[in-house]
């Protein structure tokens, strides 16, 4: 069967179409690798440089992931402690407690007396016959107040603080809070951090393409006048920038996980102290995954912006 000069194969047509796609892109992919790896020096500052400026951020956040987890192990429920008046008997003490434990906003009190105080700091103390010592115990009562889960912690506070037998209220785990508020600040400066340092990746791949550029700037010319598209002509410049970006972001991590090494023995040793099975971890799949796809995204947005700047230029014929 003969076909019309204009019909066409679509089949075997996008075959080759796409073989000669794939060929252009790996003849570029790997005439861009061969580019950096002959001027090695040049390529080297470059990539340590993109290194140094995507670890700090990431090296932040790894930071911050431990520091999640660490913290998550903790018990997260405030617990009111409430010091009584000192001339409060036991029963008075006993009574307050099973009437406070009664109300809607509080699960549990749990009465402490002073016999039991004193014990409690003769243990932290390491001072063993410090009962024995201590004729007039002058510790006074205190109740353990735990808040339901949905209570105002703060209007449980001024209630119990407003009852003319209690002396003083300390919420145990309020350092908790700050540190929790510490941690979202930081979380926020390390976002504006990597927005920073992004956009300085791929100034840095920019430039360096630029300067590529600049030594290629009769070649681009050349290939311009006898017909070289744009896309031709930007294609191994992105490719380039692939390469700076990737190989950068791999030496990042590489940085990063050198310095969780180097982190990891006094972390063992202070967290033995305290008698904690924590333990640094390196950045998960998905951050190494983004920090390595990242970087080369910046480098190939670099080096698309210098890249065009150039065209531009060019073209215009300055």
């Amino acid at each position: 069967m003969r076909h019309r000069r204009g019909d066409r194969l679509p089949g075997a047509l996008g075959a080759g179409g796409l073989r000669a796609w794939a060929r252009r892109h790996a003849y570029s992919l790997l005439s861009s690798l061969g580019t950096l790896i002959r001027q090695p020096l040049a390529s080297i500052m470059t990539i340590v440089v993109l290194a140094i400026t995507l670890s700090l951020p990431s090296g932040l956040f790894v930071a911050l992931d431990n520091l999640a987890r660490m913290t998550a192990d903790w018990e997260r429920l405030d617990t009111l402690s409430v010091f009584l008046a000192s001339e409060l008997d036991d029963d008075q003490a006993l009574r307050m407690a099973s009437r406070w434990s009664a109300q809607p906003d509080i699960v549990a009190v749990d009465p402490v007396s002073p016999a039991q105080g004193l014990a409690e700091m003769a243990g932290q103390l390491d001072l063993p016959d410090l009962t024995s010592l201590v004729s007039d115990n002058p510790l006074p009562w205190v109740l353990e107040v735990t808040p339901a889960p949905a209570a105002d912690v703060p209007t449980l506070m001024a209630r119990l603080e407003a009852d003319p037998q209690v002396d003083q209220v300390i919420v145990d785990l309020r350092w908790l809070e700050r540190l929790d508020a510490m941690v979202a600040l930081l979380e926020e400066v390390v976002a504006l951090l990597a927005l920073l340092f992004a956009v300085a990746v791929a100034f840095i791949v920019g430039n360096t393409i630029r300067l590529d550029i600049q030594h290629k700037r009769e070649e681009i010319e050349v290939m311009t006048l006898v017909g070289a598209t744009g896309s031709f002509v930007r294609r191994p410049f992105l490719y380039s920038g692939l390469w700076y970006g990737l190989a950068g972001g791999v030496l990042a991590w590489l940085i990063i996980r050198v310095g969780l090494l180097a982190l990891a023995e006094p972390v063992d040793l202070l967290s033995g102290a305290y008698a904690s099975g924590f333990a640094l971890q390196p950045p998960s799949m998905a951050v190494s995954a983004m920090l390595i796809g990242g970087s080369g995204a910046l480098g190939v947005a670099g080096s698309w912006l210098a890249v065009g700047r150039h065209l531009r230029r060019i073209h215009s014929g300055r």
